[in-house]
């Protein structure tokens, strides 16, 4: 089975990345963002609904391919999402919708590691870590950057606020 990328792909890794759990592909969390993986498994990857399993606060799928990819993925993320492009776009869109915030119109990404830092500072992010969290020192370019491909409600309504606040500072 040969697997093709594509943004649909990227971001579902990207919401993985950030919430994954140990059990099969799959996430951890609230109701929102388990609706959102089932889906995005649906659609992107053609997983049945009879195949995804159902936890308390977890979501998954058990299929040893996409396991393999996904991992493969995350490890080469460097390499794969250096350009800008609607691949990287839509993979840190997953990451911010899984494991973002906003505080004092400032994005973070919660669990982010050194090669996260990295892949945003290629794609032109300034970025510091600050108690554990990734923030983004440059709002508006990387919320104009993912905007198009977030899908949690909370996160488009947070970054629509920053995005439109910061847009009536520069007129």
């Amino acid at each position: 089975m040969k697997i093709k990328n594509t943004p649909q792909l990227a971001y579902l890794i990207g919401l993985w990345k950030g919430r994954r759990i140990s059990k099969g592909i799959g996430i951890r969390g609230s109701g929102e963002i388990r609706e959102i993986f089932l889906k995005e498994c649906m659609k992107a990857l053609k997983i049945p609904p009879e195949k995804m399993q159902l936890g308390e606060d977890e979501v998954f799928f058990y299929h040893s391919v996409y396991r393999k990819y996904f991992e493969e993925t995350e490890k080469n993320q460097v390499d794969l999402f250096r350009k800008r492009n609607n691949y990287s776009a839509s993979y840190l869109a997953g990451m911010f919708d899984s494991c973002g915030g906003i505080e004092k119109d400032t994005p973070y990404l919660a669990h982010a590691s050194y090669q996260d830092q990295m892949l945003m500072e290629l794609l032109g992010f300034r970025t510091r870590f600050k108690k554990g969290k990734l923030v983004i020192l440059t709002p508006r370019e990387f919320i104009a950057f993912v905007k198009d491909f977030l899908k949690h409600s909370d996160i488009k309504k947070k970054t629509a606020l920053i995005w439109s606040g910061n847009e009536r500072d520069h007129h």
